[in-house]
């Protein structure tokens, strides 16, 4: 096991506005801020989910779209380095009007109809992702 001890630093509370595509405009965020370590949490609704699953035999992600309103049940992720830039990694569960869920890593399209942020920055040396053989992923390499 790796790990790393973190100081809690700033707290950003945020509405993203509506019609903004929920990754870029955290993305944006965060760069404008320089933020290189931080947890992130979120709810809310979109029109539209853009999503990505992981397939662990072939080492690709599948990308899938839900062309429909949906509430976000839950939104977590992180931010860290990939070749020395700020870098956001999430994944939600949605709902749709049947009370059913899908979920998956979130990906550029999914459309904001509102949506509440929560991002929590961490002092400390940034977790730097790099390449993992065994899994095909980029993961935090520089914990100890």
């Amino acid at each position: 096991m790796t790990h790393a001890t973190y100081q809690p630093g700033p707290v950003h509370l945020l509405r993203v506005p509506t019609g903004a595509d929920l990754l870029g405009h955290l993305e944006e965020f965060i760069t404008e801020r320089s933020i290189e370590t931080a947890w992130l949490s979120y709810l809310g609704a979109v029109s539209g989910a853009s999503l990505r699953y992981y397939d662990q035999a072939e080492k690709e992600y599948c990308d899938f779209h839900i062309h429909q309103h949906l509430e976000v049940l839950s939104g977590v992720g992180n931010v860290s380095l990939l070749d020395g830039a700020p870098f956001i990694h999430t994944h939600a569960v949605f709902g749709d009007a049947g009370g059913r869920a899908f979920g998956g890593h979130v990906n550029h399209g999914c459309e904001v109809w509102a949506l509440e942020v929560k991002i929590e920055e961490y002092v400390g040396d940034a977790p730097i992702r790099l390449p993992d053989d065994e899994t095909g992923l980029s993961l935090w390499s520089n914990l100890t």
